[in-house]
């Protein structure tokens, strides 16, 4: 007999989703994933544990950080290691652009590409970047849109890489120095697991490490790419535009809508020149940036 899973879960109502997204965004990666219902606001929030102790210790982590503001009612069922894949399998559809596709993992020999496409294969196992949450694609059509730029041949920084997804797709077209920045060995070990299944081990670097404690040293990047979120990004922009030369291309996302105005109002304060030039992007609630040097 397969193995069980533990499913926990809980009803999420549409004022409460919001707090839930940041949270995830926040304690990415987690065994927790969020499923939304986009016409009557909705939403489930899921998590997946190997047995009771586990599946204690999450919950009490996340009621201890939003029980004040979201009221849970959770029920657990054992379910299946065939169905726990096959669940997935609803989830992660192939996405492309531009010419550039991600694929699950279980669709590499079954999905047909172009020859002249880049493709980057994903494991289904992850419940986090996919490139199915709205901010992460929005960060991969700014990436991808900059195909052939002639920063193409410089270097690349991400900062909270979570799975990798975009450092991945910034060296498969083109960037020759990639670093994926994340401040958990989980996602980071992820990251580089993704590099293995695209054979590009070891042409990245992945390494933990905290904004908080970034060295110096580390240097300045043509493409610097933060999908985080709103407040995150508003701490830390004087250390992201640190990171940036005069002819940089800075990318923020993990912005609900109605935040996007206090980020562009951060970021300008700091601008130098007289311009300062941008280009958003808005997917469902969510908004993106592209900041010009």
């Amino acid at each position: 007999m397969s193995e069980s899973l533990l499913k926990h879960s809980s009803k999420i109502q549409p004022e409460h989703v919001d707090l839930i997204e940041g949270y995830l965004y926040e304690e990415a990666p987690s065994p927790w994933a969020l499923e939304v219902n986009h016409v009557n606001g909705l939403g489930v929030l899921s998590g997946f544990f190997s047995n009771k102790e586990e599946l204690d210790k999450h919950q009490t982590h996340i009621t201890s950080s939003l029980g004040q503001s979201v009221q849970f009612h959770f029920s657990t069922e054992s379910i299946y290691e065939q169905d726990w894949k096959e669940a997935y399998k609803k989830h992660f559809q192939p996405w492309s652009y531009k010419g550039v596709n991600l694929i699950p993992l279980w669709l590499k020999e079954s999905h047909p590409v172009a020859a002249t496409d880049i493709s980057i294969y994903l494991d289904p196992g992850m419940a986090f970047g996919t490139g199915n949450h709205e901010s992460t694609r929005m960060c991969l059509e700014f990436l991808i849109e900059c195909k052939g730029d002639l920063c193409m041949d410089g270097s690349f920084i991400d900062l909270g890489c979570g799975s990798g997804i975009l450092s991945l797709v910034a060296k498969s077209i083109g960037f020759q120095n990639v670093l994926g920045l994340d401040n958990d060995n989980d996602a980071v070990r992820i990251s580089h697991e993704n590099a293995l299944l695209n054979d590009l081990k070891g042409s990245i670097t992945f390494t933990t490490q905290d904004l908080n404690n970034l060295d110096d040293s580390i240097g300045k990047f043509n493409f610097v790419m933060a999908n985080i979120q709103a407040d995150v990004l508003i701490s830390y922009a004087d250390l992201i535009m640190s990171l940036t030369d005069e002819n940089s291309v800075v990318v923020l996302s993990g912005i609900l809508t109605q935040e996007i105005a206090q980020v562009l109002e951060k970021f300008r304060s700091l601008n130098k020149s007289s311009e300062f030039n941008y280009t958003t992007k808005e997917m469902g609630e969510w908004s993106a940036v592209k900041i010009y040097k």
